[in-house]
């Protein structure tokens, strides 16, 4: 055992004191570190330590006992946001997460333990979504695990408890400053009047006293300042905090040096009163930013409807309308918005999308099916339990698992955090060669200058300008029926060079569709097959079928081994005939020249004829094609035969562009294709045959009727009834950035004004300290009222 005092944690970084814990060449300064340690490096996680220098936080080895309560079934359905068979999904808050490396070995948990099978990180809330087996590992066991590596997670509060907490907080710190600054320069006050040589006696005195009261806002009020910079400084990088803790530094230590060689109180008022304007400047980003909020309004605006069932009839209804205890129908493909009780005899549930295994579940009547989940087959009806809760279904589609293949490193934010880093490092160095010149010019001067330069210029308007811009577009988005998965597909629709529309249920409606049927006389019997076969789709023609018959036809028959095959049809057997629906292929019937969309039947053995659909283009769509074609590529991706070729040619200047017969795969690799030549491309469709193509675009948009129309895989859904503002949202991606260059031009003026004023003494640390927050308030409230405007000129309400 080594007695070198000098040896930092290999884990956290503590002082190992006078006898660390030697392992093999590394140091810890305690055994909860040291078996920390063990862990990682025995489960092949070492690189965890490669990421950043003693990233790790010292364990508290508690009692074992402390997470024991999880085990307890009640309490821990509670917390679950999923549970089906062994697997449990659940979010945790873990406050002690902090830097990259936390993030990196959150989510490899699964190496730390079979038993859980995947972990997400949200770094900003401080959460874990964890999925797991409880048959391999307990609740209580995933708590302790978490526990010993130094993350132990806090289950009493919710969100908003938090944010009340971190108020609190702020408010003791911003009293503690407020306090101890009154004091400071009530004791400075003789050193502003320039007693006479009587008052020396008393100076020291008076300097000792500002010192005792200068320790709490070090410690406690500036705390937050100088930790978050010691921790990038320990990531070999920099933030914001870093130059701001420089100047707290540089005027604390200077006023030090002064106390202790009895030269007065040095800086200590402007000292006291530069991190009191900084904390009043905090909590006014901090309100600031709370009423412009975007994230909490933008979930509010999740548009999913869905089809609630009553004693005698079918409606569509938004899900905000959804109380505990309606009966809701859930159509083939379809997302369940809420925890709900099977009504129907048998369903099969695809989970994907909560925990990514695919393999549907099969659940019978009376069991409990959860928010999330995928119904697979015919339609089923669900006895909701809770209340939707939108920001959960928010949260699914922001998974991991749902975004984009490939990462855009070339993107105004990837651009932006490049610039605020080497915006500090010049900071920092313009900071250094101010103060020596000044040193020759005027040396009682130099403490001031540097402190001045370090705060004025400031890199937080810049770091502001993007999550502001995009998020108050995406706001404006919403309130205008375009419900946007994430700000970042606003940058995308401002680049958008290509736009793809898919036809059936895109640019043609299916809700005032003529429908002539030709072949075999239908009997009451057929036609009932057929309504309650089509009830379980929703794909466009089944819906224009469904809304056609359901005036015959009120309560459907039973559908059994229901199947639909995108791109080609749906069956099931009624009363022990089978029933197929949907193209020739599909029912085997021989290829013909008709160039009308159908819909062939085949009952039982026979094939009994085909529903002429005659579709009618959007009134939206009509409206805004030409203007469209001005501005960029457009082309039309059909599952359906060419029948509308010689209709569509009026309006797609580019006849080659026009593609019909084409399979979901056909209509993925176009977009390919379409991309490698370099293009930004936008994808319209259903959300159903196309759900490739859709995650494949640069920006997928799913054109959204009455109906419960959800695509995990596409950016957005956009009311059908708001096609015609598509130009309006296009223009609305490229005002943004044009918002943004705007929000980066007065970032950069403010920076230079500044820093000149600074540069050249005219500037106070005091003076800087207000400004620095106002510049940034600035910023938000520029974007903001920038895309307001925009928004109110442009966006005709209804």
């Amino acid at each position: 055992m080594s007695t070198n005092s000098e040896h930092k944690c290999y884990h956290c970084g503590d002082d190992c004191g006078a006898e660390p814990i030697q392992l093999e060449d590394k140091y810890f300064c305690c055994n909860g570190c040291k078996t920390v340690f063990e862990i990682i490096n025995n489960t092949n996680l070492d690189n965890y330590y490669e990421l950043e220098n003693t990233p790790g936080i010292k364990p508290s080895f508690s009692n074992s006992d402390k997470y024991k309560f999880l085990d307890i079934e009640e309490i821990a359905n509670d917390i679950f946001d999923f549970r089906e068979g062994d697997l449990r999904k659940v979010r945790l808050f873990l406050p002690e997460i902090h830097c990259s490396s936390c993030i990196w070995l959150l989510e490899n948990l699964h190496k730390l333990n079979n038993g859980v099978l995947s972990s997400e990180v949200n770094f900003v809330k401080k959460e874990a979504a964890i999925t797991f087996n409880i048959s391999i590992v307990s609740f209580q066991e995933l708590a302790t695990l978490l526990d010993k590596i130094g993350y132990p997670p806090k289950f009493s509060g919710g969100n908003e408890n938090k944010q009340k907490s971190t108020s609190k907080a702020m408010f003791y710190k911003l009293g503690v400053a407020g306090f101890c600054f009154s004091n400071i320069m009530l004791f400075s006050f003789p050193e502003y009047l320039n007693f006479d040589s009587s008052f020396l006696e008393f100076r020291a005195f008076f300097s000792w006293l500002i010192f005792g009261f200068s320790i709490p806002i070090i410690l406690f009020s500036a705390k937050d300042y100088w930790t978050s910079a010691f921790k990038a400084l320990r990531a070999k990088t920099l933030n914001l905090d870093v130059p701001i803790t420089l100047g707290i530094l540089v005027l604390y230590a200077r006023s030090v040096y002064d106390i202790f060689s009895n030269n007065g109180p040095g800086y200590m008022d402007s000292f006291a009163g530069f991190v009191l304007f900084l904390l009043i400047g905090k909590l006014f980003q901090n309100k600031t930013y709370q009423a412009l909020s975007f994230e909490r309004d933008y979930k509010s605006y999740f548009p999913l409807a869905v089809t609630k069932v009553k004693e005698d009839s079918e409606e569509i209804v938004p899900l905000n309308n959804i109380e505990e205890g309606d009966i809701i129908l859930i159509k083939n493909e379809e997302i369940i918005p809420a925890d709900a009780i099977l009504k129907s005899e048998k369903a099969r549930i695809d989970y994907s999308f909560v925990t990514g295994e695919s393999k549907p579940i099969v659940k019978y009547k009376g069991e409990e099916i959860f928010a999330g989940g995928k119904q697979v087959g015919d339609a089923i009806e669900l006895k909701i339990l809770k209340k939707v809760e939108q920001s959960y279904l928010t949260q699914l589609w922001n998974q991991k698992a749902f975004d984009k293949e490939e990462e855009d490193k070339g993107s105004l934010k990837a651009l932006t955090d490049r610039l605020s880093q080497v915006f500090i490092f010049i900071i920092i160095i313009i900071a250094g060669i101010t103060g020596a010149v000044w040193y020759f010019i005027d040396p009682s001067n130099v403490i001031n200058i540097i402190t001045a330069v370090l705060i004025v210029a400031c890199p937080c308007a810049l770091a502001l300008s993007i999550p502001f811009t995009f998020g108050n577009a995406l706001r404006a988005a919403g309130r205008n029926k375009l419900y946007l998965k994430n700000a970042d597909a606003i940058e995308q629709m401002g680049r958008v060079t290509d736009i793809v529309f898919d036809k059936t249920g895109t640019i043609t409606t299916g809700n005032t569709s003529k429908q002539t049927f030709i072949g075999e006389a239908l009997n009451s019997e057929k036609e009932l097959a057929i309504f309650s076969l089509v009830r379980n789709s929703s794909h466009p023609l089944s819906v224009a079928l469904y809304n056609n018959l359901k005036n015959k036809h009120s309560k459907p028959t039973t559908v059994e081994d229901y199947q639909e095959v995108a791109g080609k049809g749906i069956q099931g057997t009624i009363n022990g005939i089978q029933l197929l629906i949907g193209s020739r292929s599909w029912v085997g019937v021989p290829k013909s020249d008709s160039l009308a969309s159908e819909v062939h039947i085949k009952y039982g053995e026979h094939y009994i004829g085909y529903y002429k659909i005659e579709n009618e283009y959007r009134k939206e769509f009509l409206s805004i094609i030409k203007e469209l074609g001005e501005q960029y590529n457009l082309h039309v991706l059909s599952g359906d035969n060419n029948s509308e070729l010689e209709n569509l040619k009026k309006y797609f200047p580019n006849e080659n562009q026009l593609h019909f017969n084409q399979q979901p795969i056909d209509k993925l690799e176009y977009i390919k294709k379409l991309k490698t030549e370099g293009k930004t491309v936008l994808m319209l469709g259903d959300g159903l045959n196309d759900a490739g193509a859709l995650k494949q675009s640069d920006v997928g948009i799913v054109i959204s009727d009455d109906v419960y129309n959800f695509s995990p895989a596409c950016d957005g859904i956009l009311d059908a009834r708001r096609l015609n503002h598509l130009p309006l949202f296009l223009e609305l991606g490229k005002y943004s950035i044009t918002t943004l260059k705007m929000s980066y031009a007065f970032s950069l003026l403010y920076n230079i004004v500044g820093l000149s004023f600074a540069v050249f003494n005219f500037l106070t640390p005091l003076v800087a300290a207000i400004l620095m927050p106002l510049s940034s308030i600035s910023v938000v409230l520029l974007t903001t009222f920038s895309i307001a405007i925009y928004t109110r000129r442009n966006f005709k309400t209804d």
